[in-house]
């Protein structure tokens, strides 16, 4: 089939191209590599110190090393690694509904595009460029927790799992039917950026099965959103992200992140991450990945 994977271009969308790229090595992919911030990763410390630990660090400072060196055994690749390795285009972009982006995407003619963690809103005309139509990994259940940040949400409202959901997209946000949902058990010592990174994956293994299915064209089974549940959030304000922290849940841990980041580096050699977020300054994210942002 002729694929079209859609991600943000931070530490979370290449862990999941990373983990789903493998599984497509019989299908024609090309990637489309999201880059938005949003007001709240700017004006909220704690938000820009884990804006930058997903993007600012690992894209300005970490991923240029490793595309300097030689080809080695790491585990994980960088995103331009991803593209010698696996015989494919990464590109970036700034809006997927744009005319010459839809001109694009009815050139490539794709079957189905899959989109996780993209922040970018498909209107009609985009999703209208795909034979099967548009697939979103969305890391909250739903409809539930439709809307921005929905890890948080669901640990602040006391769930104890994390869910990852595979749905089509229509013309509504996150209200598209129901393919699949997966549950991850939350782990209060592990921190929510090492946990996010593990539920956009849990979508692989359905998605592959529905790709199977669309190209034997056999039945799929999709369940309609029940409306009267649904519930969209917005991003938290800093008083919401402040009354996570106090409950005692952690945006991010250090061995956590050493071991996410270990897994892009030959043999899986550690990395000296910091302990706690207060052995820095600021720690703020102002969307530019161009200048150094994290200072000790």
């Amino acid at each position: 089939m002729r694929l079209i994977v859609c991600v943000k271009r931070d530490l979370h969308g290449c862990v999941f191209l990373n983990r789903l790229l493998p599984r497509l090595a019989n299908h024609q992919v090309h990637v489309l590599l999201a880059d938005k911030t949003r007001p709240a990763e700017c004006s909220i410390p704690e938000l820009s110190e884990l804006a930058y630990l997903e993007r600012g660090l690992p894209l300005q400072r970490l991923f240029p090393l490793l595309d300097q060196m030689p080809a080695a055994a790491a585990e994980w690749a960088t995103f331009a690694g991803l593209e010698k390795r696996h015989g494919l285009r990464c590109e970036r972009l700034d809006d997927i509904n744009a005319p010459a982006t839809l001109s694009a995407l009815q050139a490539f003619a794709p079957d189905l595009i899959i989109s996780a963690r993209f922040s970018y809103i498909f209107k009609p005309a985009a999703i209208g460029t795909a034979r099967f139509g548009v697939l979103n990994v969305h890391p909250g259940e739903l409809p539930a927790y439709a809307g921005l940040f929905a890890p948080m949400r669901t640990i602040a409202e006391g769930g104890r799992d994390l869910v990852c959901c595979l749905h089509f997209i229509d013309a509504g946000i996150d209200s598209g039917p129901i393919i699949d949902m997966q549950r991850l058990p939350y782990r209060k010592d592990l921190g929510l950026l090492t946990q996010t990174a593990e539920i956009y994956p849990l979508a692989i293994t359905p998605l592959l099965d529905l790709i199977d299915r669309l190209e034997r064209g056999t039945g799929i089974r999709a369940a309609v959103q029940d409306r009267r549940q649904r519930r969209y959030w917005p991003a938290p304000s800093a008083a919401e992200v402040g009354a996570f922290l106090a409950a005692g849940h952690r945006l991010w841990t250090a061995q956590g992140y050493d071991d996410l980041l270990a897994r892009f580096l030959p043999n899986g050699q550690g990395i000296a991450a910091p302990e706690a977020a207060g052995r820095f300054g600021p720690g703020r994210f102002d969307g530019n990945l161009e200048a150094p942002l994290l200072h000790r």
